[in-house]
């Protein structure tokens, strides 16, 4: 009964945990009207385990920022035209590979997703070492951490 009751407990801190960042994340609006920034679907795709690899050969030359999230999840939502904005602005430097953990759970298991959003840079077809980015905290400190992934090389 005593471990029944530890598991609960966990679930619930758990619980309280995701809620405080999804209540925290603020929301990002669209780019005003007639805004000189465009969406470009060049820099954007979406990755599946049949088009994975290719996916990866591309991070030899640039860096490749995997975006794990889901239709359901609302920071995801919120990330999503934020981060198309910046691959639009980055220029070719960045590619961002949109993975639906719903429709790729081989891809999710590979990587170890457990919350989402979460980002995954990757770089000469590995992941860079403890440099994921887990939440949406905003188009600033979006834009600083794929300024500090885009300094290791």
């Amino acid at each position: 009964m005593s471990l029944l009751r530890n598991w609960l407990r966990a679930g619930v801190a758990a619980m309280v945990v995701m809620a405080s960042v999804l209540l925290a994340a603020p929301a990002q609006a669209a780019p005003p009207a007639g805004s000189n920034i465009q969406i470009s679907a060049e820099h954007v795709i979406t990755v599946t385990s049949a088009n994975h690899a290719q996916v990866m050969e591309q991070s030899r030359t640039k860096l490749v920022i995997l975006d794990f999230g889901a239709t359901w999840c609302p920071p995801c939502r919120q990330l999503k035209p934020v981060l198309e904005k910046l691959a639009a602005e980055y220029n070719g430097r960045i590619l961002v590979g949109m993975v639906d953990v719903d429709a790729s759970r081989d891809l999710s298991s590979q990587y170890r997703i457990r919350y989402l959003p979460t980002l995954v840079p990757v770089r000469n077809t590995a992941e860079l070492p403890g440099s994921r980015m887990i939440g949406f905290k905003g188009e600033a400190a979006l834009r600083t951490w794929i300024d500090a992934q885009l300094a290791k090389g």
